[in-house]
């Protein structure tokens, strides 16, 4: 087997870790300013103390750390004071992933994120220059042992293609996904209070308001629009890649082959602009940027968009399926969504649907089936109800239609495991780019939606 010598990172790998040493340097020299606390030398003193500092450890790392490649194990070492060793087996690995903080990309280098779905699933290369981070990235999946997730051409040797984007999300799509939410209501109401009650010379401590809390708040939006700037989803050989990020850009790709299941979603206040975001399941988990991001194909596009899109993923349409509604008595455990519960299935496909104001529909391939069975607890018991689940492979969320009749559970329980063994023998549709096109009426989306 052929053993590529031992590499290191980049030289420049101190300095973009240096980062966050000049962030702390910054806020500590600004919030002394602000409040007169030192003069400007000792202050010129102290950030250059904590730079160096910063640059010093990072000098430290960048020495001890070393990685070669085999033809079946990556092996990284690393440790200042005590010696990390780490095998990463190539047959393990669930994704690869380029992440770009700002700092590297003022340098031009990338950090590659190594996923394997284990305990301890997460292998960091930070940082390698943009192109050999690339190269690297085409040189693990070419050389990783899991028949049926590579195309041949992702295994190829020779230049990495370019890749073309299949859907890119404008900034209108993102305002409204993030105006139309709870917490940007939120923050307007206690925006305009502390205007109003400072106008008046009002304490606001004397009324529960905080400048910090409510400027967290406006924050917090503001970096979820720049975290998810400039959104590109494009298909590459071996399933979908996601792209995006203003300063710190982020590349995840999602290997269709490990698909175990998907969620739409439907805020309340999306629904008057025809909004929805798609989010995807992968067997070993997938790492997001922030709460609620993992797996996230698409943040917000018409709804329209998201469908054909989850159809072209699982080969069958989801929203054709015939759902039913829970059981009779499912008000009394769930008053607000009780009526709004449903199920369905066909030979392929589980759908549930639940959620009143943020309605989310689940749906699981029925061959990633690993068991089916039904739960009760007290009450539910009582009032004559189960909840019928699907477990799917570790790293997936199980599938779980809730408050239904119990006697109709356990009969879905018998159809499920029937249909879920056909479904593992018939061969399992893959994303075919060829039925992609571009439709006039979405502006940036070069996928159909005539639905």
């Amino acid at each position: 087997a052929e053993v590529l010598p031992y590499r290191r990172l980049s030289p420049l790998t101190p300095i973009a870790k240096s980062g966050v040493w000049l962030a702390a340097a910054a806020f500590t020299i600004g919030r002394d300013i602000m409040n007169g606390r030192r003069e400007l030398s000792m202050l010129a003193v102290f950030a250059g103390v904590i730079v160096g500092l910063g640059l010093v450890s990072g000098f430290a790392s960048w020495w001890r750390t070393k990685f070669r490649i085999s033809d079946t194990e990556l092996l990284i070492e690393s440790g200042l004071i005590s010696r990390h060793s780490r095998r990463v087996r190539l047959d393990r690995i669930v994704a690869i992933d380029i992440n770009q903080p700002f700092m590297a990309r003022l340098l031009g280098v990338a950090e590659l994120r190594i996923e394997t779905g284990t305990t301890d699933s997460e292998a960091r290369l930070a940082y390698l220059p943009v192109a050999e981070a690339t190269s690297m990235r085409h040189t693990l999946l070419a050389r990783r042992q899991a028949p049926g997730e590579l195309a041949p051409e992702d295994a190829a040797a020779g230049p990495v293609p370019p890749v073309a984007p299949l859907v890119r999300v404008p900034l209108q799509w993102h305002l409204i996904s993030i105006l139309a939410r709870p917490e940007s209501i939120l923050f307007v109401i206690a925006a305009l209070t502390v205007i109003i009650l400072k106008s008046f010379g009002f304490d606001l401590t004397a009324f529960g308001f905080s400048l910090a809390a409510v400027g967290g708040l406006g924050w917090s939006l503001v970096t979820k629009l720049i975290g998810r700037w400039n959104w590109e989803l494009a298909v590459v050989p071996t399933g979908l890649q996601v792209r995006h990020g203003m300063f710190n850009v982020t590349t995840q790709t999602f290997h269709v082959a490990r698909l175990q299941g998907l969620q739409v979603h439907e805020p309340v206040m999306w629904r008057p602009w025809g909004l929805a975001s798609l989010q995807v399941s992968i067997a070993g988990g997938v790492k997001g940027d922030e709460e609620g991001a993992q797996g996230l194909l698409l943040p917000a596009a018409p709804k329209a968009l998201v469908w054909q899109l989850a159809q072209e993923l699982l080969g069958q349409d989801p929203s054709q399926i015939p759902l039913s509604p829970a059981g009779r008595h499912a008000s009394w455990l769930a008053p607000a969504s009780g009526r709004r519960l449903a199920f369905g299935f066909s030979d392929q496909l589980a759908v549930s649907l639940e959620g009143v104001f943020a309605r989310r529909t689940s749906i699981v391939p029925l061959a990633r089936a690993q068991s089916v069975s039904v739960r009760q607890g007290f009450m539910q018991s009582l009032l004559g109800l189960a909840a019928l689940r699907i477990d799917t492979p570790r790293g997936a969320n199980p599938f779980v239609a809730r408050l239904r009749g119990v006697l109709e559970a356990r009969a879905h329980v018998e159809q499920l495991a029937t249909a879920a063994l056909a479904a593992r023998v018939r061969p399992q549709s893959s994303l075919d780019t060829s039925n992609l096109g571009a439709p006039p009426h979405l502006p940036h989306a070069r996928i159909t939606s005539d639905r």
